[in-house]
């Protein structure tokens, strides 16, 4: 839990509650969402196609194999840091045995492995890189949404990248899972935060591991990195809940965001109901609140 939450005083100052009398949320993914990821596992690519070029493998063979070994198997291998690092020595046997190098000698292939789960480390601890634009779009959206972080991966290295990016002090609460997909555990936070999946929505990059969400409520898709993305992913169909794509996070916000804050606040006000119908508005019932909010520099 990211804050203590007294969710009654709350809700009425950030203005989180929907027509149906629940809270609005924006459940947020982290890798190639908010921050960047795949920039440092190419590195990590190129250093290892690097080091067996030094063995006599061509680079690309050793980039392809690798690919291979480790998205191949994925979501299967796991999430958990040291995956990708048993995956560049997975890697290396396999090139060895195929072009039957020996300048490693048996004596010297632990300090070697040793320094292949250096090169598959390095991903997990560097100081993240977030993408343009989403500091001030979430830092907006709070206003009006509980933000709550839910991402798969290593639980350490996760907490490090939130509290690293900057990201924390917004978030209200974090989901953090070796589980790829994610609508069983947004469906319990839907549960157990009264939230209204009408007027809420999942942004993430991924159709595969954060579309499913749209099984549960409204899906925004930012496609920033797309490394583990498989032929054949597409979205759940028929689920009641609206797919926003969108390019970058000021598009998220123009063309999704404010659009479910425009909604929910037309639907309050009573000049459309929540099932969509036209309402009557009566002088008790407060105006829309406006969806644009300063301009923040960038």
């Amino acid at each position: 839990m990211a804050q203590k939450l007294n969710l009654k005083c709350f809700a009425e100052q950030r203005d989180l509650i929907t027509p149906n009398g629940k809270l609005a949320v924006l459940c947020v993914d982290m890798d190639g969402t908010t921050i960047e990821c795949q920039p440092y596992f190419d590195e990590a690519f190129d250093e290892f196609a690097i080091l067996m070029g030094l063995l006599g493998v061509p680079e690309l063979e050793s980039q392809n194999a690798l690919k291979r070994i480790y998205y191949g198997s994925m979501p299967h291998r796991g999430f958990e840091r040291h995956r990708f690092p048993e995956a560049l020595v997975e890697t290396y046997r396999d090139l060895r045995d195929k072009f039957n190098l020996t300048q490693v000698t048996p004596e010297q292939e632990d300090k070697f492995f040793s320094l292949l789960k250096g090169i598959g480390s390095a991903p997990f601890f560097r100081k993240p890189k977030l993408f343009a634009d989403c500091v001030q779009v979430l830092t907006q959206a709070h206003e009006r949404f509980l933000l709550v972080a839910v991402t798969v991966g290593d639980y350490e290295a996760q907490l490090f990248k939130i509290r690293q990016s900057g990201l924390e002090k917004l978030f209200d609460d974090r989901i953090i899972t070796l589980e790829e997909g994610k609508d069983k555990l947004v469906a319990q936070l839907i549960k157990d935060y009264n939230i209204d999946p009408e007027y809420s929505a999942f942004i993430g990059n991924s159709i595969r591991s954060d579309g499913v969400c749209l099984n549960v409520m409204n899906f925004i898709h930012v496609p920033f990195e797309t490394s583990l993305s498989k032929d054949g992913d597409k979205l759940p169909e028929n689920t009641g809940f609206s797919t926003y794509k969108v390019k970058n996070w000021r598009d998220a916000q123009e063309n999704a965001i404010n659009r479910l804050i425009r909604q929910r606040d037309m639907a309050l006000s009573g000049l459309i109901a929540p099932d969509g119908r036209s309402g009557v508005c009566g002088s008790h019932v407060r105006k829309p609140r406006a969806t644009t909010r300063k301009k923040t520099t960038a």
